[in-house]
């Protein structure tokens, strides 16, 4: 019924007042227009012959100024080269556009690095879709960017990396990165963009964090990600005991969770794959939650994630999810791609739809030993990415329908009770 209604509403005629109009009308949904004011481009019905994805997360480039000891895009210490040729770029572009993709993301190797970056920036635009997000080191950001930005509309959530107060260029590989990246935090508060630090957490950087995040409240950081490093080849060749032990990892990022809210902090954290912390509501929401009522929803997507953003790397293919690209391609996975298959055709069957289309219901049928879990109704399975290559470090072969070794750790091990305990005086969200 709701759906029908917005359809008649085109500008063209009028409609009988009902429950159902007056509910849209005070959701800011629908207005009254006079006659001829039709949709605007976002609002008008489109019908596709493929499944809808509203955004597409897209390496640009593989090519980066930084060496970093941890990159999961690189195999080893060797470079990563690709990047789209201009024409190539506008005919993704084009097809984007054309199977109704809402927004991009650019990322890399160093997106900005990319010859014609404003151009692309542009050409988005052009094509009535907007820059959601730009995942960069910082390099680049200049006043002249983020002014062109705002005369093109363009307002994205500019995802920096930072890995510690004094540790920063070691992890980067480049002298003088740290005292960049802060400049570059401090201008994007100055010219009212949303930032988000993601913090590297290892065993190399742990003394830091703290006085880390302090700083990053102070010069304005809207958002900071506290990702543990991942045992990703790279990071393996570069420091072989450099990653944090899960288990040490809830324990210390617990105490720090602790810490945080019990003080007088603004910028929320996100400690990855473990909690989100909300100090301003003294409040917390923890992630491997990820079925918040409790319930067994079997038509769910296994990665709500993966359904909704479209991951592409720099060579053009096609990956649910570029945390696991690189890594996953070394190990044997064969991705689809955009060079062999047109995006259409893609969203319209084949490899990557089966994975990102599949369901709670599919994951069950698949895995019997989530199938049996009881804490399936809670962690509905887990991260799809920390599966895969979970698959493998357990001996076996890349497994999208494999079990989350760290969902599956952080339920059987008791750490959901521990969490709720640790932090009783804060609510739950």
């Amino acid at each position: 019924m709701v759906f029908d209604l917005l359809l008649r509403c085109d500008g063209e005629h009028d409609l009988e007042e009902s429950d159902v109009l007056t509910g849209l009308r005070n959701r800011g949904i629908v207005s009254p227009c006079d006659k001829g004011d039709a949709p605007s481009e976002w609002s008008r019905f489109r019908e596709y012959g493929h499944r809808f994805v509203p955004s597409m997360n897209l390496m640009i480039t593989g090519k980066c100024n930084y060496n970093c000891r941890h990159c999961f895009n690189a195999a080893d210490n060797a470079e990563r080269m690709s990047e789209w040729s201009w024409d190539d770029l506008m005919d993704l572009f084009d097809q984007a556009a054309d199977c109704g993709f809402h927004s991009i993301t650019l990322t890399g190797g160093e997106p900005m690095l990319y010859p014609r970056f404003m151009d692309a920036v542009r050409e988005i635009y052009r094509r009535n879709m907007v820059l959601e997000k730009l995942t960069t080191n910082g390099y680049f950001l200049s006043k002249e960017v983020l002014e062109e930005f705002t005369r093109l509309g363009c307002r994205p959530q500019i995802k920096i990396s930072f890995d510690g107060l004094g540790y920063h260029d070691r992890m980067r590989g480049r002298a003088g990165a740290e005292e960049r990246t802060l400049d570059a935090f401090r201008l994007c508060a100055e010219k009212g963009f949303s930032t988000m630090a993601q913090v590297q957490v290892n065993r190399e950087n742990l003394d830091t964090l703290r006085d880390t995040l302090i700083k990053l409240e102070e010069i304005g950081v809207n958002t900071a990600r506290l990702i543990r490093t991942t045992a990703v080849p790279r990071w393996i060749k570069n420091a072989p005991d450099g990653s944090v032990p899960m288990e040490d990892y809830f324990e210390m990022m617990l105490d720090l969770a602790d810490w945080y809210l019990s003080g007088e902090h603004t910028m929320d954290v996100v400690i990855w794959q473990y909690l989100c912390l909300f100090p301003r509501k003294k409040a917390y929401s923890v992630i491997p939650v990820r079925s918040k009522d409790g319930e067994y929803h079997p038509t769910r997507p296994v990665c709500q994630g993966n359904r909704t953003m479209m991951a592409v790397t720099c060579e053009g293919d096609v990956v649910p999810c570029l945390q696991i690209g690189g890594t996953a391609v070394e190990l044997g996975y064969k991705p689809e791609s955009l060079k062999q298959r047109r995006l259409a055709e893609i969203l319209s069957g084949g490899q990557w739809l089966n994975e990102v289309c599949a369901n709670h219901y599919k994951l069950r049928q698949m895995n019997a030993q989530c199938d049996a879990c009881p804490w399936f109704r809670l962690c509905a399975g887990g991260c799809r990415a920390l599966a895969m290559l979970g698959s493998v470090e357990t001996g076996g072969g890349l497994n999208y329908f494999a079990s989350d070794p760290v969902a599956c750790l952080f339920f059987k091990g008791g750490w959901l009770e521990r969490v709720k305990a640790r932090l009783s005086g804060f609510a739950i969200l």
